[in-house]
């Protein structure tokens, strides 16, 4: 599941990225995806539940996140 949420979240940091117009090395965002394998009746159903900033932050000239 690692290479599949890696994608997911490149694709998402990079929209939000070209929304800002913020250039990919000056920011970055940020998610917590909890990855689920079983359904309700107990049946294998590997999904994503992804929680996802809907920013980009930078960090500012005293280390301090900027968004």
């Amino acid at each position: 599941m690692t290479p599949v949420l890696q994608v997911v979240h490149g694709v998402i940091t990079r929209f939000l990225l070209r929304q800002t117009g913020v250039k990919a090395g000056e920011a970055n965002s940020g998610a917590v995806t909890l990855i689920q394998r079983f359904g309700f009746a107990a049946n294998l159903s590997i999904h994503l539940h992804c929680l996802v900033l809907d920013c980009v932050y930078r960090f500012g000239t005293e280390g301090t996140p900027e968004f």
